[in-house]
């Protein structure tokens, strides 16, 4: 699903924890592109032993700090590589933890789901500045609100997975009956949280609209669409965009847990089925930490779009209440000259980092997750503070 609530938030609290945070007080601060500030050097790391000897330490500390059963990860810079696999996948029988299984990867959905409609755009099937209510009527501010707007979470629309009785009636059963339309009904009855393009709020809701935008536009499903034009655009053979009755991940599986509450002393329970029509376009989809590399180079350089879209794709908003340069673009997060996105869902845990400066990708997979908790971030977090510290501020 999604990661219930602001993923990007529980982001900065995870870097705070794992980095010190020692982020801009200024309110005013605008998160960068992938164009490097003039007179801003990128610190030239190597993949060299040494390095490889650090993260791998790095890896470990911070894998410890999380809790989690096993993850696995994969680091380059340039045409260096270095990948690194540590715990198990399953607690009863010790099997240790598989890097080429398939996984979720929750809201790291929206980041394809962005790449389709902006794909649209490219096609003009649809204008960034098309309103919501030409796709989906009776939704508050839908004359105002705006394709680009939802993809950039400043609608201001009301997030259904704030709703703390849903959340909990899907932890406790997330094969739960339950459809889009159902989603959509429940956003129709609830007032917006502040008027469009007045602040960036992570909001899953925008990206389960946008999922309606491109059924709409494109005269087909969202799941078929997203499949053509981006998925199999870029050969990624191990990503998979669920049809409705698809509950499982493919096999093979990374077996995913809940955690216990704070507290408990319980064990963590195996997450099993998902119902997709839950997080729908907003966080249903998975795929593999191979497929999740290819990924994180094309929000990056943007080989699907036009150059124009790629560079709106990256013109980030900072993102309403945070201490560090985090912002928002249209399906991608940024902080500073990174470009990423993870994902949290009961069970898993994902992250996909682009440093384009630097050539350097970070890509962390974990079975552990609640729908708040962001453990691969924090992983990942802790790379970039050991390689390229001057990012994180």
């Amino acid at each position: 699903m999604v990661r219930v609530r602001v993923q990007a938030a529980a982001v900065v609290l995870a870097a705070a924890a794992v980095l010190g945070a020692c982020g801009s007080d200024d309110p005013e601060a605008s998160p960068s592109t992938t164009e490097a500030a003039p007179g801003t050097t990128v610190p030239q790391v190597v993949l060299d032993a040494g390095t490889e000897a650090t993260l791998q330490s790095t890896f470990e500390s911070a894998f410890q700090a999380t809790g989690m059963p096993g993850a696995a990860v994969f680091v380059s810079i340039g045409d260096d590589e270095w990948t690194s696999v540590l715990g198990v996948d399953d607690l009863a029988t010790n099997a240790p933890f598989d890097p080429g299984a398939h996984t979720r990867i929750a809201s790291i959905t929206k980041t394809f789901t962005a790449s389709a409609v902006l794909h649209l755009v490219k096609e003009g099937k649809v204008s960034l500045d098309d309103t919501l209510d030409e796709y989906v009527t009776g939704i508050a501010n839908g004359d105002q609100i705006t394709v680009r707007d939802m993809l950039g979470m400043r609608s201001g629309v009301w997030d259904f997975t704030s709703d703390e009785d849903l959340v909990a009636r899907f932890d406790a059963d997330p094969t739960m009956p339950w459809t889009v339309d159902q989603t959509i009904e429940l956003i129709r009855q609830h007032e917006p949280a502040f008027a469009p393009g007045e602040k960036v709020v992570y909001a899953d809701s925008n990206y389960v609209l946008l999922g309606e935008v491109i059924e709409k536009a494109a005269g087909s499903t969202a799941d078929g669409y997203i499949r053509s034009n981006v998925i199999e655009a870029l050969g990624l053979d191990d990503t998979n965009f669920p049809i409705p009755d698809e509950t499982g991940v493919p096999e093979p599986a990374v077996t995913g847990y809940l955690p216990p509450p704070d507290g408990s002393t319980a064990a963590p329970t195996v997450v099993g089925a998902i119902n997709p029509q839950f997080a729908w376009t907003a966080g249903n989809m998975t795929s593999t930490l191979d497929d999740l590399v290819v990924w994180a180079r094309e929000l990056s350089d943007g080989s699907l779009l036009t150059p124009a879209l790629q560079a709106e794709r990256l013109d980030s908003r900072k993102i309403d209440g945070q201490k560090l340069n985090l912002g928002y673009g249209l399906g991608v997060t940024t902080l500073n000259d990174l470009v990423w996105h993870d994902g949290a869902i009961i069970g898993y845990s994902t992250v996909v980092m682009r440093y384009p400066q630097a050539d350097a990708t970070i890509v962390v997979i974990g079975n552990q997750s609640t729908n708040f908790t962001t453990p691969t971030a924090e992983i990942a977090l802790s790379f970039i503070q050991q390689l390229y510290p001057d990012q994180i501020h």
